[in-house]
Formats: structure tokens, sequence, C-alpha cells
């Protein structure tokens, strides 16, 4: 039997199983038509793929699915495969509160410690919207771990394990409230609160308030990863020789970790639209949060509110291990309804989704191209250099190609009409010195948030193996009760040196000097950055490690 045939008798199947609407079975060969052009590359028996549901008006358009649930055993996805949810969890997470909340047993701006008491007491207390939001300052635990010498997938990871690491954390990356910085560990402090509210298991009280009541007969979570899941597909990356196993093999659950079908998340939004787990709950779930200084960010409670190509989108995306996952809802849309789940590490569930509404939609207002400038108005070259986040203290680097600009290890440099400069997907406005020097880059995030980066070096410091030696040695952190052991290693590649930095034995991470400016020598390891600092006697006295989700991780040299 062919794909093609197979795939006829399956929507041949699901119509006949209700699963098609009949009323709309007109839009439905359309639609199928263009779902077949979205995952033309998934459309095959050799890779994995996605299943995709599509509703609106709380009837189902399409259930379809491409690809395959199981290399080994050649077994297809299917529209009743269970996949998994990535962060798409975090507003069935956060419904739990909510539920919560409207039984009277606690508010969204409660002092999480009330639920929580093993939280340090900081500057701020941290509320239960701050763990719903990303508001928290808290650090992201699956960096923690890393820097322990275990990053996800070295060993099993648990609730217990993770509260604890969580918990034992003295610093926030920033005052509570004043940033978003997305982090899952709010999401998984939040599973002890319901369960220590509710009086019952996490799985018990979601099964019970939200799967069982809205008919998500499919959907459980990864709580034992060891368990037995029927109809489960498995998740997988693709390396030099093909591809390869990625499943989440923890037991780490609420920030992610949901097993369901596209179906389920159909009969979940189709809930949220019509409020059938209550008003509170569906009018708080999208309500954007606010920092403190005023500023309306698009996230809400585990839900993203937002627009895209003029239309209201409330949605989230999700990954995890081989898994790539979105879910949106456009309510200007008739409460357009279109959820994606993948297999395949890469797979870029939300432009699958947004391809399906500009199949539906094509008189949308278009997406807005950056206003290139001429030739005769190039990149100034004076851009290279390395710039500093000044919030993660991440790096920025530039370099020149030949008469160009790019980012290292990115896309070249393009000048806008308005000033600005397109690296990527990503603008930043250069401030000039007085004396004309590009010392600063400005960008804006999607809330209209505004992340500045300083200039540390104009080309990188070569930094000498007796630079290096005076930076090696041993530095404790407490709160992850690590003793890093940092050595001077010798690159034979490059002829250099570089420092080797170690949590425990057998592990180990190079990285590579960068600058040395303003009291710091700095270095970078991938995307994350680590730098030392040094006493007023000048002596080195403190490493530290800088990244999306942790902003400034400090471990004090000890003799």
């Amino acid at each position: 039997m062919t794909w093609s045939v197979r795939r006829a008798l399956l929507m041949c199947a699901l119509s006949s199983q209700g699963l098609v609407a009949p009323a709309v079975q007109a839009q439905q060969v359309d639609l199928a038509r263009a779902a077949d052009r979205v995952f033309a590359a998934w459309n095959s028996t050799q890779t994995p793929g996605c299943a995709v549901g599509v509703a609106q008006r709380g009837r189902t358009l399409l259930m379809r699915a491409y690809g395959m649930a199981d290399l080994t055993h050649g077994i297809a996805i299917t529209p009743a495969t269970v996949l998994e949810s990535g962060s798409v969890a975090k507003q069935f997470t956060a419904t739990a509160v909510l539920l919560l909340m409207q039984d009277g047993k606690l508010r969204l701006d409660d002092d999480a410690r009330t639920y929580l008491p093993e939280l340090p007491v900081y500057a701020r207390p941290i509320t239960i919207r701050h763990l719903l939001t990303h508001t928290s300052g808290l650090r992201e635990w699956s960096n923690l771990v890393a820097w322990q010498g275990w990053p996800r997938g070295t060993r099993v990871h648990t609730q217990s394990d993770v509260f604890g690491l969580i918990t034992a954390q003295r610093a926030l990356n920033y005052p509570v409230g004043d940033y978003y910085s997305y982090t899952n560990s709010g999401f998984l402090l939040l599973r002890t609160l319901v369960e220590r509210v509710s009086g019952q298991s996490f799985a018990a009280f979601t099964a019970a308030r939200i799967f069982e009541p809205l008919g998500m007969t499919q959907t459980t979570w990864r709580d034992d990863f060891t368990r037995i899941t029927p109809g489960l597909a498995q998740a997988y990356t693709r390396r030099a020789n093909g591809w390869h196993l990625d499943m989440p093999n923890d037991n780490i659950i609420a920030a992610g970790g949901l097993l369901t079908t596209v179906a389920d998340w159909l009969r979940w939004n189709e809930g949220l639209t019509s409020r059938a787990l209550g008003s509170a709950w569906a009018d708080s779930i999208t309500q954007r949060m606010t920092l403190t200084r005023g500023l309306d960010i698009q996230y809400a409670l585990g839900l993203t509110v937002g627009r895209y190509r003029g239309l209201r989108e409330i949605g989230h995306s999700g990954s995890t291990a081989g898994y790539s996952t979105f879910l949106a809802r456009y309510p200007e849309k008739d409460n357009l309804s279109i959820a994606v789940l993948c297999n395949a590490a890469g797979a870029s569930a939300t432009s699958y989704v947004h391809g399906l509404v500009d199949s539906l939609y094509p008189d949308l207002p278009p997406a807005v191209v950056p206003d290139t400038t001429g030739a005769a108005e190039p990149v100034p070259t004076e851009l290279t250099g390395i710039f500093r986040d000044t919030r993660t203290n991440t790096l920025l680097e530039f370099e020149a190609m030949g008469t160009r600009v790019r980012r290292v290890g990115g896309a070249a440099v393009r000048a806008l009409r308005d000033g600005t400069l397109l690296a990527g997907n990503t603008r930043y406005r250069p401030i000039r010195a007085p004396d004309g020097a590009i010392r600063t880059l400005r960008t804006s995030t999607a809330d209209g948030d505004s992340v500045e980066y300083v200039r540390v070096g104009n080309t990188r410091w070569v930094a000498s193996a007796q630079d290096l030696a005076q930076l090696a040695g041993r530095y404790r952190n407490d709160e992850i009760g690590v003793t890093f052991d940092v050595r001077v290693v010798h690159i034979a590649d490059t002829g250099t040196s570089a420092l080797s930095i170690s949590p425990r034995t057998g592990v180990a991470d190079t990285v590579v000097a960068r600058y040395r400016a303003g009291g710091r020598e700095g270095f970078a390891n991938g995307a994350d950055a680590v730098w030392f600092e040094r006493d007023a006697r000048g002596r080195v006295a403190t490493m530290h490690f800088g990244s999306g989700r942790v902003w400034n991780f400090v471990s004090e040299r000890v003799p």
C-alpha cells in the first residue's frame, strides 16, 4: 500500500468517525492540500514527523499526520499518536493554580513562601503570579544541574532533587518583577504548591479537575519516564550518520512533560473558548503580566498573548529533547485553533502553524520587510568587536568579512534606513560616543523592552599561558554544592591556551578568552559567558557564569 493511499484511507476513516466535520468538507480539501505543502518535508517513511489538528467554531476541520512515530519498527504517526508537549504544558499547570484560586484556597498575589516556606527571603516577595509569568528572577534549574556536571539526559532528575536545588539559590537574576526572563524553575515550584494546597498528587489533581471534565482522555503526565504509554511516538534528533533517539529521560513535569494528542489539544482550546472550567479561570489565564516599571509584556499565565500578521494569537511553543510543538488560538477568526506536535528536534512547529494560518487567510496584512539601504550606505566597519549584554552578561561579537560585517557564528549585518542594523532577525541600534565610536548597541524585545550591549573589546584578547595561570585554581559555590577545578590547557589545533572548568571528575568544559576590560577577564563557552573578577588588591577572587536564563552565577576562589 502506498503512502498516499494509506493517507487517503486514514482521512476517510477520520471522516466516518466524525473527526472531520461534514459541513466543512469543501474547506477540508483545501486545508488538506495546504497541510501537505506545509509538512512536505515530513511526508516520508524514513523520517520522524508531525501530527496536526485544526478546528474552528468548535468543529474539527482537519486532523492529519506525516512521518513515523517509531523508525525502528516502521510505525507511522497518526492523529491519535501520543507525543510530548514541551512547554505548552505550562498553561495546564497555570490552570491547576487558577482552579485552586476559584476554590478560594489561594490568591495569585499571595507570597509564594506562604505555601513554599523553603524559598529564601528575598528583598521583594515572589508571588504566585511571578512564578506563573517568568518574572520571579529565579534561576533556570537545567543550567544549575549542568553546572553540577549533570546536564539533562545524563541522569534521572526528580522533583525533590530539583525543588531542593531551586530553593537553595540565595540570589536571583534580578529584583522580583523587574524583568521577564524565561525559567522553568517557577513552574516546577508550582507543581509542589498545587500538591500541598490540594492535598493530591499533581497528576491526580489535573486529571480530575482538567483532563476528565474536558474529555482529554489521551492526556497524562510523564511523571515516570519508564512507564509504558501506549501509542507514544519516540523522539529523534538528526546527526551526521542519521536519526538518533532523543527522549526526555527524567521525571520533571509541570513546566513540560505532558503526553497528549492533537485531538485533546483541540478539546482544550475549545474549553478555553467556552469557559468550560469557569469564567475566573478563562479570564485570568490570558491576562498579560505588567512589570514593576509598568511595562506590559506578552506573557500571561502559561500563555503568550501577542499578534501574528495583525491577528490576536493566544498560544505557546514547546521543545523537550526531540519533541517540538505549538498550540495556538485566534479568537478574531471564529476561534480558529491549530495544534502541531512533532517528534523531530528542529522541526519548526511554530512556523507550520503560521503556514496554515497564511493558507487560510492569504489576505492578512503582510509581514513587514526590513527596509535595507543601498550599497552606497554600507554597515559601518567600526561595528567589529565584542559587546556584552548588560543583563545576562552573554557576548555578541562582530567581525569583518571582506567589505562587509557579520555576527560571529551568524548572519551578515545589513543597514536599515531607520539607522538600525539587522543581523538575522534582530535589530540593533548603534549608540555613538562623542568621539563617534560605537560604544553601545541597543535592541528591543517583542514586548517593547530595551536591552543594551556595551563594547568590551575591539578585538579578541589573546591570553597567554601566564595570563591564564593567574586564573587557575578552585572556586566554590555552595548553592549547587560544587567546587570547580580550573586549569590551563593547550589547544593543539590552534597552538593557543585556554581554561578547562570541571565541576566533577570526568566532566570539563573548555572556555576561550574573549576580552579583558572593566576589571574583568572574559571567556566564552558557546552561548554562555564566563568571567573572573579581582578584589581591591588585584587578586583573582571570583568566577562568574552568565547565560540567557542565569545572569550572574558567582563562585568564590578557595585556597
